[in-house]
């Protein structure tokens, strides 16, 4: 490989998570038309379990636990509860809605020992985010039946993401990338079976659904989680995670372009200005500060382990 194009390949997959994440609002708001959410999405976290890496040996009960729980938390109330709001708000108002979590997270944060210390800053970006919301939120013509519902259940989905987030940051015997992903996706899998079992979805709506149904699930499955997620996975490793956490900012904005292209979907002034004001709050929240120098005396050109571990 010629070192110009290693160069470019952490961009290239950059712009896949750009693109493919921000088009997985569309195609959930195609399948949820025809297949009802909690099943298409436990069906969908069984198959990327079967096909990850478990070839690390058997992880402890208490690691099981410990990401079972972030599965639950992730998938069965993060990403189960967007698809089941797409069935009655658009791709692109639900981009923007989930748009919300990073300020959540730097909000929640705050509540850890060690988190970010809440600042005028991040209160100052949760309302702003808020008020995004609430315009982002708010019909351009008549309310449909379960509209707020809905919204009710992004809102939910956004801080279950968040809490599920930061309690995989604080487990304290971590497993490697791709183990923690199948006991995730299995645990995510089993409890959105249940949940589509307690609400009686209709699973006859899988053998009538059209091949634009089954087609809209099979790229979720392929490119909203394999190709997505592997190349998440390398940008981590070549980019600076701030370069990264742009997927935040352009997921929005591609699902919202894509959805009026391809779905109709209305691009009101306060859908613009409520997605002005979301974006602006993640920046907001998200910015980091710039370190204050050391004193003179602590310079050093020894680094501690610490610096280098």
């Amino acid at each position: 490989m010629s070192p110009r194009l290693r160069r470019l390949l952490p961009w290239l997959a950059l712009l896949v998570i750009w693109v493919v994440w921000g088009s997985t609002y569309l195609a959930i708001r195609i399948a949820v038309r025809e297949v009802p959410p909690f099943g298409a999405a436990g069906i969908v976290m069984a198959l990327i379990a079967l096909v990850t890496d478990r070839k690390h040996g058997r992880p402890s009960l208490r690691q099981l636990a410990d990401y079972a729980l972030i599965g639950v938390l992730l998938l069965a109330f993060g990403n189960a509860m967007v698809m089941w709001a797409e069935q009655r708000i658009t791709s692109g108002t639900t981009a923007l809605i989930v748009a919300t979590v990073p300020s959540w997270l730097t909000f929640f944060d705050g509540l850890r020992p060690r988190g970010q210390p809440w600042t005028l800053r991040v209160w100052l970006g949760v309302l702003l985010g808020m008020a995004g919301v609430a315009l982002v939120a708010r019909p351009g013509g008549g309310i449909e039946p379960g509209h707020w519902t809905a919204v009710g259940g992004l809102l939910l989905a956004s801080i279950a993401w968040s809490i599920g987030s930061l309690y995989s940051q604080s487990v304290p015997r971590r497993l490697p990338l791709f183990s923690a992903a199948a006991v995730e996706m299995i645990a995510g899998a089993v409890v959105l079976l249940g949940e589509s079992l307690v609400v009686k979805e209709d699973w006859g709506r899988f053998a009538s659904a059209s091949p634009q149904a089954w087609l809209a699930m099979a790229y979720l499955f392929v490119f909203g989680s394999l190709v997505g997620f592997t190349a998440f996975a390398f940008c981590l490793n070549e980019l600076p995670a701030s370069t990264v956490g742009t997927y935040a900012y352009v997921n929005p904005v591609v699902a919202v372009l894509l959805g009026s292209l391809f779905l109709g979907e209305p691009v009101s002034a306060g859908l613009v200005v409520g997605a002005v004001l979301i974006l602006g709050a993640v920046l907001l929240t998200t910015a980091k500060r710039r370190a204050p120098k050391p004193p003179r005396e602590a310079s050093s050109p020894v680094r501690s382990e610490a610096t280098t571990s």
